[in-house]
This record gives structure tokens, C-alpha cells and sequence, in this order.
């Protein structure tokens, strides 16, 4: 029994001796990708336990644990793993990627952070959906992507660059553009350079948190852009050819297209006017609108319509006039039945727009080895406008390497060279628009010259047929010009080379420190070729103009810092130190000359008479010093703190400011009472709070007295031009922002943030005394707040086997409020009220609050425009008369005469009435977009909506069109035929009268629209090539797919596009942006 008892002790402790040794046994191994490139950095955690280690540089690891222990293996972008520990000591493991990597990854510009740990507000836009749409740089393509960001594309110029706005308006004077990081770097070049095909992913950051990193250069948000490497591709080569059209799919203003409908148009306004002579009659005023419908030499002043321009059968009368009475019937008010033409004019749009080519090809090859990797990519677009001679062109080639050198240092470069060409004839907001001559130009004008007979004029010159530029009699639309023309003979074009280099070293001093050296270089250079021909161009009286101008812009930035990691215990810190230098300079010179020798010859040498040339050099500098702590404990609380001392060469006296910010951030489902919670799948809420500054949008020198330099007789002379002030500084604001992330039941996640951000110490031109000799001076003044909500939502609805549906939404809710005006030196207290063109300001209201006058509609006895004047009734009796007032401007005269008796009535004479707040404001209800995406089997199909609900906008090219010009002076939109033509007509659109009313399209309400607007921005549908038939053509696998961009849109009007600009207005010089419908085919070697 006792040897028993014995050996059944023996037994138990071999096998406890057995369980002990395997609790403490080593396991090692290497963790890769799905490419086998290791991943330096991956967590390797002991399930259910604290134990756990990173991976070195090359991947390795090595951790004590147990047959039977689970080993977690995640990384920041990939799919997480758990692996039973078996027999064997040694374990790899690969690591897949994960589909929704680059949603759970935070890109600051300073290293990644997981979006469960960042405190910050921040979204992240997965490269995909950049490259997708048919756009040549990554300002276009944000369009709609991130709650809070506003994107305008101003211009539908191939090539063109949109203007982008985060989170309102933040500054009067102060830059409102964000700063722009490309691989750790601050980018100050061109978009263009950066080919949207080769982005990894965009991070937006929008609070003080996130974009203290970058000091006072981050003080509208920061962009970062991540762009690819070996690693994100693998061992590839990647083909992608695009071919499609681009074509004017936005509607333009729905204007008059028939000579026949404007020319009586144009009678009945002459025909008003007569009406209202001293003792008119119905037959009075026939008799004086046919008399003066047509200009002739020594004739009446209400027609700029030359007789040269009758382009119908009718008689002549002895005085060389038309015979009208032949033309007009006047109980119509319209072109006589049977009334023939002598010719046709031109459509001029059909000698502007075209339906025009896009062809895009992309290459990519990717190599990763054991220590180093190679991206390379090279692309070429050739991409035309809809507009006459207007492109782009692009060829563009990058190289992005990483490789470690030993076990403790790691090197990543990138080299990008672009070259490209633009042709923007005919685009400029002056008479050489072809926009403004199709819009805008009266039908009865034809784009050729004809003869007495009607016949287009041969051009001894150029050949075909003679443009007509309106000289012969003074055409009134548009004289001694013409745009199409122009458009077509002149030169006006561009031509830029770039190359952007980056390097970023990080070199493994101890463990857990590390230290980092970011170099950046830009340099950018744009060749501008302008060319007016000697026969006919705005330069004729010249004998021609060529002009070339060169830019160059140079960057650099140095970015050395200092990063620490350590874990202790449940806390885990990272902090790191860093020091940015970064410099500017541009130079600029321009050389010009007349008189040419050759009509089309663009060098400089075809002129023969010498201009002054023209050049100058600008610089500027910046120097920041960084701290920045992040610290989390038990993986759930989540604290940064950063602190940055910046300086300008900007300022003078005042040339360093500090500047700061703190976050956290508590993620609740890590909590025992959310843990298991069969409702929230992830909960987090997150705040922060900090100063930021803003030395951007007031010149490179606002300290410094500045001079032009002039010859005076052949001697230097300085004139003073501004005047500077030392004292200036940076422009602050104060920042706070909290938030909710959510996951629900797998279906529903999103976010959920409010903000507020108040800016003092603002750059404002403060109006001095002209005594002193300069109008204005820019100081430090007032304080602006703006405040808003946001939210980000996405549902996941359905996913059943081959179907997969699912939907997401965004949007912005902001305010935005003056608080406080700058000090005005006359009185030595804050300025009540100033006017900005239509926007007044005033303490409690918006920048952009309309202040302008109130238009109360048409006169229904009369037909004239009435609008609301306000006067201080004197002898209070109700009405205006002998010894009242009348008030220009309402606001500063309250302000002045607090006790005043105001009253108002209606006036007919636009100089009498008032300009008043209106309370209507540019600032949306709300806007954002939605998408809805689906897939079945190999087919998948992605949509994209842009929306804006509320807000107004002042539709300047609408008030263009709604004139009451001279006859002869410019089109209308078709909502002239609603204008008042006999008393009793209940109408919004007063009568014409051939400019007897002035001023009647002039600024009021009467224009201001409402900015609501849907718009089909994106819409993609694609389809995978099976594997296996990819596989037998000898491919890895292969996509088509059809893609068009802004493809609809509904506003309140046909033309108006209230997307196209920060203030919604559409202007009469607007290149609407271009509608593109693309195939495309992406192939993987």
C-alpha cells in the first residue's frame, strides 16, 4: 500500500513538475502580413491576462506562456488573431487586412493612433474612395466624404483646384484654408502634384487635439494624406485605364434663345417708356418704341441695337432706320406672323461647348523584400474641358522605398516628379469669358460678321469666316470684344514642373525610445504664356501682346523629435518632443512686349516694343517647438495633453506664441457594466479643449512699412503703399469639442460630436484718420464664435449571402457670431457696425448677414420696382415729407438716434430706399451628403449625394438677366415673360421701360435665393472578374467598372449652383464644374 501511495505521489509531481515547466515556456515566432513583410509593432498578448510584448523591427517576438494559453495578436490596420499555444515553441503568424482598417486607424501626421484611443475629432477617408471618382487632385474628391468639411469647386477648369472650408468661418481677415500634411510633411505645393490613385488614406482632423500637433499651421484643420508604399500593395503590378467624356451635365440659366421673342422683349420696354411720356398714349408710345427700337446715328438714347443687327426682311425708312411697324405687331407686342429672317444667328454655346475627352492610365508596380520595399507608380491624364480650349494635362511618376538598415533603424523616402500643362482660354471673370457671351449676349447678335444681305464675312486672315467684335456701329453688348473669339485664336497657358521629396528616419536608440527625422522639400515652378493676336484681339491697338511669367515656389520643412513608449503595469505612456522648421520662398518674374512679328508666336522675342518687367521675391520662415503626452490605463481611459511654442517671421515685436490643448477619452464598453452589453457593441465619449493660432491670409509682412518702387524720370522712386504695425501677432482661437462613438448590434455605428470655437485677437483693418496718411492699419481686434454640431452615421442593412446593402449619412449644423467689432480711434470704443459688401457686421450676428435693401415687390397700377425706405419722422404725422429724414443706412442711424421716430413706406426710386439687416444669412440649416452602397455576387454599385438645406444666396447672374437695360444690352432669363405689362398684372417682375426705372436689377432681396440643393456627386458600378477567369487570361484578378461625377443637380433655378462658392452665389463668369462619365478597367499582374 505505502508503494502505492508512493507512486502515485511520484506520478503527481512529474505531472506538476510537466504543468510548471510548460506554464513558463518560451514562445517565439514572426508576425508578417498577408505578403510576409513583417510587421515591427504588433501586439502579442496572452488571452486574459496583462502578459504580453510587441514585435521587434523585423517582426519577432518572443513571450512566456503555456500549452493550451491563447496568444492575441493584433496590429493597428489588420484583422486580429488568437492562436492556441500547441507543442512546438516556435509560432508565425500572418495577419490578414482589415476591410475597415483604415476606418479604425487615426493618421496624425505624428504617428497613428487607434480610434478607440483618440481623443481628437477626426475622420478617415479610405483611399478608394478618392481614386474612384474621375478627379485630378484630392480637393475635388472630398467632396461630401466628412461631416464638417465644406468643399467648393469653383471652377470646372481641368485641373482646377476647389476652395475647402472646416467647420465654418473662423477669421475675418485670417487664412480659413486647412494645412495640408503628405507623409509627415507639411505640403505646400500644387494638388495636382498628388496623383488621387496613389493615396493610401485622407485623415481630416478638426479640434484643437488633433491639430495642436501642428501649432498655429493647424488652426482650420489639417489634412493629412498617406500615401502608398510596397507593403500596402505587395508584390504587383497594377494597370488601370480610364476613357470617357466630359460634357456640361449641370444646367446653365434658362435664358431667351429666340431673336424673335428678345426683339419684342425689347420693344415692349421701349414701348413702357413711351407710354410714361407727359400725355402718352397707347398710340404715342407705339409710334416711340418703333421709332427708337433700333439705334441709328443721331437717334434717340434708349437703344444700343444698331440697325446692322435687323436680321429680318423688312424695309428700311429714309432715315436709315428699321421699319418696326413692319416687324412688331403692337397689339401682340411681337414679331409679326410671316416675318422671314435674312439669316440665322449663331447659337453661340454651339461654338463654346463641346463634348470632350478623358483619358486617364495609371501603372503600378510594388516589390516587398525581407527588409526593404518598392512602390512605383506612373500615370497619365489627358483631360479636356466642355469649354473651348480648355485642358489639362498631366504625367506624373513617384517612387516610395522603406528600408531597414541593421535592426534599429528604419528608412522611409518618397520622390514625386510632375509635369503638366493647362489651356484656360476664355476662362477669366472679364469680357473675355465665353461664359458671360453665352449667357449673357442677346440672340439677335450673330458670332460672324454678315453683309447687307445677311452673308457670313470671309476672314482674309486666319481664314473661315470673320468674327464679329461689334465695332462696325458700337455693338451694346459686349463692344470691341468677343469672348468665343478670343477663346479661340488667343493663347492663354501654363506650364509647371515639380518634384517633392520626402524622407523619414526613425533610428531604435533603447527600447521604448526611439528617435525620429522628417525632411520635406517642394519645389514647384509654373511657366504662364499669355498671347493677344494683332488683328482682331482686345490688343489690336498694340499690334498684338505676348507676355510670360514664371513662379517659383520652394518648401523645405525639418522635423527632428524624440519618442518615448513605456508600459507600466495597467498605464500605458507615449510622449514624444519634437522641434519643425520650415521655410518659403517665391519668386516671380514677368516680361512683356508688343507689336508682334508673328500672330501666333508666344516668345517673349516675336514682340517688338519692351514693357517695364516685373519680379519680386518673397520669403517667410516658422520655427515650433512640440510636447505631446498620450497616456491610457487599463486600455479604457485615454488622456493627450500637447504643448507647442511656435514663431513667425510674420511678426516682429510679438513673434513667439504659445499654444496648447488637452483631450479624453473614456471607452465605456471596456467597463464590467458595458462589457458584455448585447446593445453597444463600442461606446466612447470624448472632449478636449485648447488654443490654437492663426498667422496665415495677412501677407508675408503686415509688420513692415511697404513701398513701391517706381522711375521718375529715369530715377528711384519709393512710394509708400502700406502701412505696418509691430505690434501684431498671432490671431487666437480657443477650441472645444466633445463626442460619442458608436457601434450598435452590428448594423449601426457612427459618431456624434458638438464644438465651439471662439476666435480673439483677430486681424482686422482698423479705418484711421486719411490725416495720418494711410486709410487703414491691421491690428489684433474683435472675437468671433463658431459653433456647431456634427454627425457621421452608417447602417449596415442588409447582408444576405450574395446581396449586400448598406447606407451612411453626414452633416453639420453651425452657427457662426460676431461677439465683439474691433476699437474704433475715433471714439476709443469697440466699433458698433460696419458693411462688407452685402454682409453687415454687428455684434451678434453673423459675418455674412445680408444688409442690404428690402425689396417689397411690383407696384400692380404702375408696374414699377418698389422697395422699403425708412425716414425719421420728424412731425411724426406718418408719412414722409417736408423736414424729414431719409435713412440711407438703417443700423448706425438707430445707433446714433436712439429716440428717433423711424418709420417706413414703399419707394419706386432705388436711391431712396434703405439698406437693413435682412436676417437672412449664407449659413446653412444644415448640409453634408448620404451614399448608399450595394453589391451582389461580383456586382457592386456606390452612390454618392451632396445636400444643403436652408441658407441664402445672392444669385448675381440671375440679377443680370432680369435687367432693364437698353434694348440691345444684354439677354434674359426666361422668367422675364412673368414681368408686368398692363396695370392690374399681380407679378413679382417689374415691367421694362428700357432703363427709364434705374437701377431695377440692382442689389436687393429681390435676388437673394434660397440655397437649397441636391446634387448627384458620384456614382460608381463595377464588376469583378472571377478569379478563375481572371487566373486563365494569366491576371490576378481584374475590375470593370463605370463611373460618372456631378452628374445632376436640383436647386432653386436651372444654373444656379450654390456648391461653387463659399457664399452660394453663382457669378456671370461662373465655368460650372465638369460632368464626366468614365469606363474604366484595373488589372493586377
Amino acid at each position: 500500500m505505502k508503494t502505492k501511495v508512493k507512486g502515485l505521489l511520484a506520478f503527481l509531481l512529474v505531472f506538476a513538475v510537466q504543468i510548471a515547466f510548460a506554464q513558463t515556456k518560451t514562445v517565439s515566432g514572426l508576425v508578417s502580413d498577408q505578403d510576409g513583410a513583417p510587421l515591427p509593432g504588433a501586439t502579442v498578448l496572452v488571452k486574459g491576462t496583462n502578459k504580453g510584448t510587441t514585435t521587434d523591427f523585423d517582426g519577432n517576438f518572443s513571450i512566456s506562456a503555456a500549452q493550451g494559453d491563447v496568444l492575441v495578436f493584433s496590429f493597428i490596420g489588420y484583422v486580429t488573431k488568437e492562436v492556441s499555444v500547441g507543442n512546438s515553441s516556435q509560432l508565425n503568424v500572418s495577419l490578414a487586412q482589415d476591410a475597415q482598417a483604415l476606418e479604425e486607424v487615426i493618421v496624425t501626421g505624428f504617428g497613428d493612433v487607434s480610434k478607440k484611443s483618440f481623443a481628437g475629432s477626426a475622420k478617415v477617408v479610405a483611399g478608394e474612395n478618392v481614386s474612384q471618382k474621375s478627379f485630378t487632385n484630392v480637393s475635388q474628391a472630398l467632396a461630401g466624404e466628412v461631416a464638417g468639411v465644406a468643399v467648393f469647386n469653383t471652377s470646372g477648369q481641368p485641373g482646377s483646384t476647389s476652395t475647402v472650408r472646416i467647420r465654418g468661418f473662423g477669421s475675418v481677415s485670417g487664412s480659413q484654408a486647412p494645412l495640408y500634411i503628405v507623409d509627415d510633411a507639411p505640403f505646400g505645393g500644387s494638388l495636382n502634384d498628388i496623383n488621387p490613385n496613389d493615396i493610401k488614406s485622407i485623415t481630416v482632423l478638426k479640434d484643437a487635439s488633433a491639430t495642436s500637433l501642428y501649432g498655429a499651421r493647424g488652426a482650420n484643420g489639417v489634412i493629412v494624406i498617406t500615401t502608398k508604399r510596397g507593403k500596402d500593395a505587395g508584390n504587383s503590378i497594377n494597370v488601370q485605364v480610364k476613357t470617357g467624356t466630359n460634357y456640361q451635365g449641370v444646367a446653365r440659366y434658362e435664358t431667351i434663345r429666340s431673336p424673335e421673342e428678345y426683339i419684342g422683349i425689347a420693344w415692349d420696354g421701349v414701348y413702357q417708356r413711351g407710354l410714361r411720356a407727359a400725355n402718352a398714349t397707347t398710340a404715342s408710345a407705339t409710334a416711340y418704341a418703333n421709332a427708337n427700337l433700333f439705334e441709328i446715328p443721331g437717334g434717340g438714347p434708349v437703344s444700343d441695337l444698331p440697325t446692322i443687327y435687323n436680321m429680318w426682311n423688312v424695309p428700311s425708312l429714309a432715315n436709315g432706320n428699321v421699319d418696326v411697324a413692319a416687324l412688331i405687331d403692337p397689339a401682340t407686342g411681337t414679331v409679326r406672323p410671316g416675318v422671314t429672317r435674312k439669316y440665322t444667328p449663331e447659337s453661340w454655346g454651339d461654338y463654346t461647348f463641346q463634348d470632350a475627352n478623358r483619358n486617364e492610365v495609371i501603372m503600378t508596380i510594388s516589390n516587398v523584400g525581407e527588409n526593404s520595399s518598392v512602390y512605383t507608380s506612373f500615370g497619365f491624364i489627358d483631360d479636356i474641358g466642355y469649354a473651348t480650349n480648355t485642358d489639362f494635362s498631366r504625367l506624373n511618376g513617384r517612387v516610395a522605398a522603406t528600408h531597414k538598415i541593421k535592426d534599429f533603424i528604419d528608412v522611409n523616402t518618397t520622390l514625386n516628379y510632375t509635369q503638366s500643362e493647362s489651356n484656360n482660354n476664355g476662362t477669366g471673370s472679364s469680357s473675355s469669358s465665353q461664359f458671360w457671351w453665352v449667357d449673357n449676349i442677346p440672340t439677335v447678335y450673330p458670332l460672324f460678321r454678315r453683309d447687307a444681305d445677311g452673308n457670313k464675312i470671309e476672314d482674309p486672315i486666319y481664314g473661315g469666316y470673320l468674327y464679329d467684335y461689334g465695332l462696325e456701329r458700337g455693338r451694346g453688348f459686349g463692344f470691341a470684344t468677343n469672348g468665343v473669339a478670343d477663346a479661340k485664336i488667343n493663347v492663354s497657358r501654363s506650364k509647371a514642373n515639380s518634384v517633392n521629396f520626402n524622407n523619414n528616419t526613425t533610428m531604435n536608440i533603447t527600447d521604448g525610445v526611439t528617435l525620429e527625422n522628417n525632411f520635406a522639400y517642394q519645389y514647384y515652378m509654373n511657366d504662364g504664356i499669355s498671347l493677344n493676336e494683332p488683328f482682331y484681339s482686345p490688343a489690336k491697338g498694340q499690334g498684338g501682346l505676348v507676355s510670360r511669367d514664371r513662379a517659383e515656389t520652394k518648401n523645405y520643412s525639418i522635423r527632428t523629435g524624440l519618442r518615448f513608449k513605456k508600459q507600466i503595469d495597467e498605464f500605458n505612456i507615449s510622449a514624444f518632443l519634437s522641434h519643425v522648421a520650415t521655410a518659403y520662398e517665391y519668386n516671380y518674374l514677368s516680361a512683356e512686349r508688343s507689336k508682334l512679328v508673328l500672330p501666333d508666336g508666344i516668345d517673349i522675342a516675336n514682340g517688338v516694343v519692351n514693357a517695364p518687367g516685373y519680379g519680386y521675391t518673397d520669403n517667410e520662415r516658422t520655427e515650433s517647438y512640440i510636447a505631446n503626452v498620450n497616456t491610457d490605463y487599463q486600455n479604457k481611459y485615454f488622456l493627450t495633453v500637447s504643448y507647442n511654442k511656435d514663431a513667425s517671421s510674420r511678426f516682429i515685436n510679438n513673434r513667439w506664441g504659445d499654444f496648447y490643448s488637452v483631450g479624453g477619452a473614456w471607452a465605456l464598453t471596456e467597463e464590467e457594466f458595458l462589457k458584455d452589453s448585447k446593445f453597444f457593441d463600442f461606446l466612447k465619449v470624448r472632449a478636449s479643449y485648447g488654443t490654437i493660432g492663426n498667422s496665415g491670409g495677412i501677407g508675408l509682412y503686415p509688420g513692415y512699412n511697404l513701398y513701391s518702387i517706381n522711375n521718375l524720370s529715369d530715377n528711384i522712386s519709393l512710394a509708400f503703399t502700406t502701412k505696418g504695425n509691430k505690434d501684431l501677432t498671432w490671431e487666437k482661437s480657443n477650441q472645444f469639442n466633445t463626442g460619442v462613438d458608436f457601434e450598435i448590434g452590428g448594423f449601426f455605428s457612427g459618431s456624434v460630436e458638438a464644438y465651439k470655437k471662439v476666435t480673439n485677437d483677430m486681424f482686422y483693418d482698423r479705418q484711421v484718420g486719411p490725416s495720418v496718411g494711410y486709410a487703414s492699419l491691421k491690428v489684433n481686434d474683435g472675437e468671433l464664435i463658431n459653433q456647431g454640431i456634427e454627425f457621421d452615421l452608417d447602417f449596415k442593412i442588409l447582408n444576405k449571402g450574395d446581396f449586400k446593402l448598406s447606407a451612411g449619412i453626414n452633416g453639420e449644423k453651425f452657427s457662426n457670431k460676431l461677439m465683439a467689432l474691433p476699437i474704433d480711434p475715433v471714439t476709443g470704443e469697440q466699433q458698433k457696425f460696419s458693411v462688407s459688401g452685402l454682409y453687415g457686421n454687428e455684434s451678434g450676428r453673423s459675418l455674412f448677414d445680408y444688409y442690404t435693401k428690402e425689396y417689397t415687390g411690383v407696384n400692380p397700377t404702375t408696374g414699377a420696382a418698389e422697395w422699403t425706405a425708412y425716414f425719421e419722422d420728424k412731425n411724426n404725422d406718418g408719412k414722409f415729407n417736408t423736414g424729414d429724414v431719409r435713412i440711407n443706412s438703417l443700423t448706425p442711424y438707430v445707433n446714433d438716434n436712439p429716440e428717433a421716430n423711424i418709420q417706413s413706406e414703399k419707394t419706386d426710386v432705388y436711391a431712396n430706399a434703405t439698406n437693413k439687416f435682412l436676417n437672412k444669412s449664407i449659413i446653412p440649416d444644415v448640409r453634408g451628403a448620404f451614399r448608399l452602397n450595394a453589391s451582389f455576387k461580383n456586382f457592386n454599385l456606390s452612390t454618392l449625394f451632396n445636400y444643403q438645406l436652408g441658407g441664402w444666396a445672392y444669385d448675381s447672374a440671375y440679377a443680370t438677366l432680369m435687367g432693364n437695360g437698353y434694348a440691345g444690352t444684354n439677354n434674359f432669363h426666361v422668367d422675364i415673360r412673368n414681368r408686368w405689362r398692363q396695370e392690374g398684372d399681380v407679378t413679382d417682375v417689374p415691367r421694362q421701360d428700357a432703363a427709364l426705372q434705374i437701377q431695377q436689377n440692382s442689389s436687393s432681396s429681390r435676388f437673394l435665393t434660397r440655397s437649397d440643393f441636391i446634387a448627384l456627386n458620384n456614382v460608381r458600378l463595377g464588376y469583378n472578374v472571377p478569379k478563375s477567369v481572371a487566373n486563365k487570361l494569366g491576371l490576378d484578378n481584374a475590375d470593370l467598372y463605370i463611373t460618372g461625377d456631378n452628374l445632376w443637380l436640383a436647386s432653386k433655378r436651372k444654373g444656379f449652383n450654390p456648391s461653387t462658392s463659399i457664399t452660394g452665389g453663382t457669378g456671370i463668369y461662373t465655368y460650372n464644374p465638369l460632368s464626366t462619365l468614365v469606363f474604366g478597367l484595373n488589372v493586377k499582374l
